[in-house]
């Protein structure tokens, strides 16, 4: 069995997060991998930008859980 982990998307809209995260699955899907939609996880990343955009991630229509931090390689991300 394999697994794959801590893969990171980024785009400067969350619409483009939200293709990238639908053209993964897609791809995964097509090679015989799932994509967990109930561990899938996102956190915004406000670099001075002045647009916010409201919404959610999704993935085929699931809203995919927001985090305020993430723990990476026992670093805190916020």
């Amino acid at each position: 069995m394999l697994f794959a982990d801590d893969v990171v998307l980024v785009d400067e809209s969350r619409a483009g997060v939200n293709r990238k995260l639908e053209l993964w699955r897609e791809i995964l899907e097509s090679k015989g991998f799932r994509l967990s939609r109930t561990k899938t996880e996102y956190m915004r990343c406000d670099f001075g930008t002045t647009t916010h955009e409201e919404g959610d991630v999704s993935l085929e229509n699931q809203v995919v859980l927001r985090k305020d931090t993430f723990r990476y390689l026992g670093s805190m991300l916020q």
